[in-house]
């Protein structure tokens, strides 16, 4: 990793969700703060069946600790050989990386370092040695409970959407990228975004009011989503994510959409012709603006 002088105060974690806990962290910190985070998820080298479902893409988690006021977000690949590095090794890439560093905040129960033999003690006193002291944050309460990327994945789970916005401080959001599809919707009159490749958690099937902003333009529309298997047109067993912009007309293929502020609309249901399949939509449309 290249040097980055300068920075004053680093944040560690996975940060999965930049949740009010992970903000917590960041907050803590003074002066010039930068983030260093690790991709993929450490659980995917340590322990692949316990691997969650992700809530935040690289990109995303780039965005929201960069609105947390941090100068740079730092990602380093978790492979096989970072996980074997010794918790004093670890230290000293962190000042060699971070020349300036006066501080480090980290959660209070994060471990690193070979055989996960770093914590919050025993980085104090590596920390020492260098010069720089460290913060272990307490997890942030809620609700009398933690703040934890577990309680935002089963809220969405559970379509329990404005906890899970508690959870996080502000809305959650998919990404994806806008794909060809078989263009069933723009001949009956509702034109669909197909989104491929998420990479995120998505809530249960059905048909959700939703907002969608093209990546890089903070202009948000009003959209209905389904996700699901589309049960009145045959299908291939594979789940799709289609989004229909309210008042919208302009080219998406190929653009990645930012999907937010889920709200339920109904479960999929099959037709038993496209006329009744027109006319539920435009039922959901409606709906969609009356939220």
């Amino acid at each position: 990793m290249a040097p980055h002088p300068g920075v004053n105060g680093l944040a560690i974690g996975v940060f999965d969700g930049v949740h009010l806990g992970h903000q917590a962290v960041v907050a803590s910190l003074a002066g010039n703060r930068a983030a260093l985070t690790f991709e993929p998820h450490p659980l995917t080298i340590i322990a692949p069946e316990r691997v969650p479902p992700r809530l935040t893409t690289l990109e995303q988690k780039v965005a929201y600790l960069r609105a947390q006021g941090t100068i740079a977000v730092v990602a380093v690949k978790f492979d096989q050989a970072l996980r074997e590095l010794s918790a004093a090794d670890f230290v000293s890439e962190i000042k060699r990386v971070f020349p300036d560093l006066r501080e480090v905040a980290i959660g209070e129960n994060w471990s690193f370092g070979r055989n996960r033999d770093g914590n919050a003690t025993r980085l104090t006193e590596l920390a020492q040695a260098h010069g720089f002291a460290v913060r272990a944050i307490a997890p942030v309460m809620l609700e009398g409970a933690p703040v934890s990327s577990t309680r935002i994945r089963e809220a969405i789970a559970q379509r329990r959407f404005p906890d899970a916005a508690r959870l996080l401080g502000r809305s959650y959001a998919v990404t994806g990228k806008v794909i060809h599809g078989d263009a069933r919707g723009s001949k009956i009159g509702f034109p669909t975004a197909n989104l491929g490749g998420v990479e995120q958690l998505l809530p249960p099937r059905g048909v959700y009011a939703v907002r969608a902003r093209v990546a890089g333009n903070l202009t948000k529309y009003r959209a209905v989503m389904n996700l699901g298997q589309r049960p009145t047109f045959t299908s291939n067993g594979v789940d799709s994510l289609e989004v229909h912009l309210l008042d919208f007309n302009a080219d998406l293929y190929d653009q990645r959409l930012w999907v937010s502020d889920f709200a339920w609309l109904r479960d999929e249901q099959a037709f038993t012709n496209v006329e009744e399949l027109k006319a539920q939509i435009a039922r959901d449309v409606a709906k969609a603006r009356d939220l």
